[in-house]
């Protein structure tokens, strides 16, 4: 490995010395191997603010500096003027024409290391200030994207000679054009390479990461481990949780019949939210609907499974439940005098009514349920979601879920983002494993063509990416976890944006379509704070696509390659299509887990104990 990054790094120093020596700017190409030039120098972040004079060994801190904009906040400047005594840089050989952008990087970068005063020289003679300290002359070098200190006065001062723009050794090389240089580290060299290089670019969301703790509550609570065969999350509600919903019923003795097992007067149907069922009750006189919970709104029966003795009972009556998992049957105690079986609900706990026996079915009291009609667009009564939809796809054949599934995609908020993250096989697989994903199609956007067919997207001459649009439920998968995943599943650093993956060329680059201003928000949030963790540049693409409906931008691939991996990997034994909780697919699907065989937690750790400012340019210098 040392050979490789030292290979690496001399590829790097043999391009800089060819184009310094093109730069007159530039001197010889003597530019990496000057004397006292530290690799170390690279990266802002290893290079410490440097003390002024041998009596204040304290050394500046950037915050104690005033940038180019200027103003009160964090300016060193006294009222006497002492400021005009210090250390001052002069950038010079700048033309008149230099973008205020660039101006403000190159002025930015003295600043962070330790310059109190920054001053702009332009080759016309002009000055942005005059300062009367000691002056350290910096010239932009092109080939190495660094400033060079051409001359230094006589002081006790030592300055740094070559002075980084921009952070980071991937930043360097792709703000040079240099990225092909890089080489990549999630192909390590071979199974012994277990350094801390194996981490670039792997994004680790805060709520997965060790110091936050690796548990679902960071993850909007949203848990796998008590999934019934319909997908629904059967973990027990709280007391506080249950009086809370109660608090917020619609009928005054639904709460009377829930918690305290009382019963509905004979022949009053009328749910919680106002449907009556009285009279006569047939498949034809009501509408097709499902019945749920009133307190936790986890689905119980179907407008199918309406018992024909409905009409003449007075109460409504069910030949069976819609998931047997979603009731439960508690048994008398022995010698007690109501033989009956009670029924209550497997999630809140709640008092529904009773079983007698397969003959009769389930008596229920209408004001513990709340009734959802197909067409309805009352998601108010829709307390609660399906946490898998791949459970419930696997029960489509029954009449009941075909109506539960109706209902919900009528009544349920449902988003949709397409992302683009490598090839769309592989990337449909981990996506539909998410909680609350709700569906996935693989298809072509962002390119020149209409109608691509894969053929068309593999000339590499349309522009389209391999993508994946998926339909989601925001209640139980929240958009920022979501584009969490996203960014921990590949890699999106610029440095890598090469080939296939070229920013918005490569057919399989990193790339965010979205249909509403609002989703875009919080995707450029997640994307800054990608970036910011990483240190590095991104490349992923973010677009807004709200002036067009999605069937004119987004194109469905062949019918072949929908839920490929699913079908030709799902025989192999191993489970791939289970949903997961945010935290068990983070460590399934991240990029170079822990648990890898290529770098341990461990190791990790270690490297950033030995010495916190290293960002791995250190590294790979050895």
């Amino acid at each position: 490995m040392m050979h490789i990054q030292r290979y690496h790094f001399l590829c790097v120093a043999a391009v800089a010395f060819l184009f310094g020596g093109q730069d007159e700017r530039v001197g010889g190409g003597s530019i990496l191997y000057c004397e006292g030039f530290s690799p170390r120098l690279y990266s802002a972040k290893s290079i410490l603010p440097f003390s002024v004079g041998h009596d204040n060994e304290a050394q500046r801190n950037v915050r104690n500096l005033n940038l180019m904009t200027g103003g009160d906040t964090g300016s060193i400047d006294t009222n006497d003027g002492s400021s005009q005594s210090k250390p001052t840089a002069v950038i010079v050989g700048l033309s008149s024409t230099t973008e205020e952008t660039v101006l403000e990087d190159l002025v930015r970068a003295l600043y962070k290391i330790g310059y109190p005063n920054v001053v702009t020289e332009f080759t016309n003679g002009e000055s942005s200030t005059n300062a009367k300290g000691p002056e350290y002359r910096y010239q932009y070098s092109m080939a190495t994207g660094m400033l060079k200190l051409l001359s230094s006065p006589s002081t006790s001062l030592d300055p740094p000679r070559w002075v980084p723009v921009v952070a980071g050794e991937e930043n360097i090389l792709v703000a040079n054009g240099w990225s092909f240089l890089d080489p990549d580290e999630s192909e390590p060299a071979s199974a012994f390479d277990v350094d801390a290089a194996n981490d670039e670019g792997l994004y680790k969301p805060k709520w997965g990461s060790a110091e936050d703790g690796l548990n679902d509550e960071n993850a909007n609570g949203v848990s796998c481990d008590s999934l019934s065969t319909l997908g629904y999350d059967l973990t027990p509600m709280s007391f506080e949780q249950v009086q809370s919903q109660a608090d917020k019923l619609l009928l005054s003795h639904s709460r009377t019949v829930l918690l305290e097992g009382k019963t509905d007067p004979p022949n009053e149907k009328q749910t919680n939210n106002g449907y009556d069922f009285s009279g006569s009750v047939r498949q034809t006189d009501i509408q097709e609907g499902i019945f749920m919970c009133a307190i936790g709104g986890l689905p119980l029966f179907s407008s199918f499974q309406l018992s024909p003795t409905t009409s003449s009972s007075g109460w409504l009556s069910f030949s069976l439940p819609i998931s047997n998992d979603h009731i439960l049957h508690i048994q008398p105690k022995e010698g007690a005098v109501d033989k009956r079986v009670e029924v209550i609900c497997a999630k809140s706990k709640c008092h529904l009514g009773h079983y007698f026996g397969k003959s009769e079915g389930y008596c229920i009291n209408a004001s513990a349920l709340n009734f959802v009609p197909k067409r309805s667009h009352d998601n108010v009564s829709l307390r609660t979601t399906p946490v898998s939809w791949r459970n419930l796809e696997q029960l489509h054949d029954s009449a009941s879920i075909q109506l539960l599934i109706a209902t919900l995609r009528q009544t349920m908020q449902m988003d949709t983002i397409v992302l683009g993250a490598g090839c769309f096989w592989h990337v449909e697989l981990a996506l539909r494993r998410l909680p609350g994903v709700v569906s996935t199609n693989v298809g072509y956007t962002g390119g020149t063509t209409t109608s691509p067919t894969y053929q068309d997207v593999c000339q590499k001459e349309t522009g389209h990416a391999e993508v994946v649009s998926v339909t989601f439920d925001p209640t139980v998968l929240q958009l920022p976890i979501l584009l969490d995943c996203f960014f921990a599943m590949h890699d999106p650093t610029m440095v890598r944006s090469l080939g296939n993956r070229a920013k918005e060329t490569g057919q399989y680059r990193s790339c965010i379509f979205l249909s509403s201003q609002q989703m875009k928000e919080v995707a450029m949030q997640s994307l800054d704070g990608c970036a910011e963790q990483l240190g590095k540049l991104v490349s992923t693409e973010v677009r807004l696509m709200d002036k067009k409906p999605m069937d004119d931008w987004f194109w469905p691939a062949e019918e072949r390659h929908q839920r490929h991996d699913e079908r030709t990997k799902g025989n192999i034994g191993d489970d791939i299509v289970s949903t997961l909780s945010a935290t068990q697919w983070l460590k399934t699907y991240g990029r170079r887990r822990a648990d890898s065989m290529w770098g341990t937690a461990q190791t990790l750790e270690l490297s950033a104990e030995e010495d916190p400012r290293d960002d791995g340019m250190a590294r790979m210098m050895i």
